[in-house]
């Protein structure tokens, strides 16, 4: 929507300036480029085509270092983004490791609790002979 947008407005500067140029076709003048220097007599029309062209090439120009410095920009952060992807992706591996690791440990706490509770009860039951003695 917004590039036909552009498009009328483009076609109506130049409808504007195709009006101005034919209503100016008659007087010639002379244009001062340098303090020096001066051009021929030319006729006015021909100085509003050129300078309409002279401005569409500058804002090409500057629009083609805007566009280019978006796309060095992007590619920029495309490989920010894959970097940051690599590093998610290996934190993710760390933390199932570290998840099996806590696994294993709770198996052995487990299994020392067991044996601990074992010991205990033939403790006391040691302890319940001994007394009776």
């Amino acid at each position: 929507m917004l590039n036909k947008i552009k498009l009328i407005l483009w076609l109506i500067i130049l409808l504007a300036v195709a009006y101005f140029v034919s209503m100016n076709t008659q007087p010639s003048i002379s244009v001062n480029l340098l303090p020096t220097y001066k051009t021929p007599e030319i006729p006015l029309a021909l100085v509003i085509i050129i300078s309409v062209i002279l401005g569409a090439v500058l804002i090409l120009i500057f629009t083609i270092t805007d566009w280019i410095s978006f796309k060095i920009e992007k590619l920029k952060l495309k490989k920010e983004i894959s970097g940051l992807e690599k590093s998610i992706k290996k934190c993710n591996e760390e933390k199932e490791k570290l998840n099996e690791e806590i696994k294993k440990y709770q198996e052995e706490i487990e299994l020392l609790k067991a044996k601990q509770k074992v010991t205990v009860k033939e403790i006391t039951e040691e302890v319940k002979e001994d007394g009776a003695l």
